[in-house]
């Protein structure tokens, strides 16, 4: 069997397996969107939305939170959403921040950041991890496989097939860096530690490259769309964080062996981006082979009109999520702003590929009637606009 057949085979697969088991047109139509396949609907993206009053105007229930999963599939169903890359809700505590709905009214430990006073204790605290190639010895891939599974095959019986669900994957870790360390310290460790640091992402990148074997193993053995979604914040309105020189020699070569079993087993990667991604999406597309963005910030001269204007490294345009803005369009402007903006984008990305979402977080300061009309008009005008 020769290389491009077996890239093909999960996808086969789940496609047999959803024929078998009548899948409904929500499920399907996101799935050949994914697959870049002619759809007569659009694929509509759950988004990320933290407005409450979403959840309750269309859930029909005033506590969101009493089943907080049952709530937001049937929030996401009534509004005609048919893929969602992150299940998450607006936290019961603040409303501004995401809580996964599986996880509220449970007990557990939250995450907390490490302490760290100077470059050099974040350089000890990176010296006390194990080595990379000693982590493989206590890894239960099969236990693995089965825990990734089970979230998505709950939310697709939750939802009654309505909606396809794509989980996260294995990465290299960048912006942990930041957020457990701090800029100032971690920026400093980049420029005066420069193999400290790759230590850390070679580490990190290890941990992912296991768990992604075990995604490859769940995909296959539990038929689940072959497709991923997730992404490293790396960079600001004008670009990375740091140099692309610094990336490509601390940083992509973590993440291209990460992300290889992934690529082994034919499962795409949809990545998210935030600010100016131009200076790196040569190295994601070609270098790290994903498929699809999603996130990037057309303010920034990342343009709608430029990602459609990019190949992959097998000679396909990305699949592309978006790109009704959260920073203008959905806070800012008025109904009919939101509709025009719906049009543009599936003028501009559609037909084939594309899936319509907002950049990013709704926040709630967003007015209910501007996210009812992404998805009510992405609905009534993806149905013309597809059928023409």
């Amino acid at each position: 069997m020769n290389r491009d057949t077996c890239r093909l085979r999960p996808g086969r697969e789940w496609y047999v397996h959803r024929k078998i088991n009548r899948p409904t047109p929500g499920e399907e139509t996101a799935y050949r969107t994914l697959m870049r396949e002619r759809v007569t609907a659009p694929c509509l993206i759950t988004s990320w939305c933290m407005k409450r009053e979403f959840f309750s105007r269309l859930s029909g229930e005033a506590d969101i939170y009493g089943d907080a999963p049952n709530t937001v599939v049937r929030a996401f169903v009534r509004a005609g959403a048919n893929l969602c890359p992150q299940f998450i809700m607006p936290s019961p505590v603040i409303e501004h921040i995401a809580a996964d709905p599986l996880s509220i009214g449970k007990e557990g430990s939250t995450a907390e950041n490490t302490p760290c006073e100077s470059p050099e204790d974040l350089c000890h605290q990176i010296a006390m991890l194990p080595y990379a190639d000693t982590l493989e010895r206590d890894f239960d891939l099969e236990q693995q496989a089965d825990a990734y599974a089970r979230k998505i095959l709950m939310l697709r019986a939750l939802s009654r097939g309505e909606i396809l669900f794509v989980e996260g994957f294995g990465q290299a870790d960048f912006m942990g860096g930041y957020t457990r360390w701090g800029y100032v310290n971690y920026l400093l460790a980049l420029a005066l530690y420069p193999e400290q640091i790759k230590r850390y992402y070679d580490y990190s990148g290890e941990q992912a490259r296991l768990l992604n074997l075990a995604i490859a193993r769940a995909v296959e053995k539990h038929k689940l769309a072959p497709f991923v979604y997730g992404g490293q914040d790396i960079c600001f309105n004008d670009g990375p964080i740091i140099s692309v020189k610094a990336l490509e020699e601390l940083y992509f070569p973590a993440l291209e062996r990460a992300v290889q079993p992934l690529h082994d087993a034919g499962i795409s990667i949809i990545w998210h981006c935030d600010g100016d991604v131009r200076p790196i999406e040569g190295i994601l597309l070609g270098q790290i082979g994903v498929q699809g963005f999603q996130g990037f910030q057309e303010e920034t001269g990342c343009t709608l009109e430029h990602v459609t204007s990019l190949h992959t490294r097998d000679g396909k345009r990305p699949i592309i999520w978006g790109s009704v803005s959260v920073t203008t369009t959905l806070p800012f402007g008025t109904v009919d702003d939101v509709r025009r903006d719906v049009e543009r984008c599936l003028n501009v990305a559609g037909p084939i590929g594309f899936a319509l979402a907002s950049t990013s977080s709704i926040l709630p300061e967003t007015p209910l009637e501007n996210i009812l009309a992404l998805y009510e008009h992405g609905k009534a005008y993806g149905k013309r606009f597809l059928g023409l």
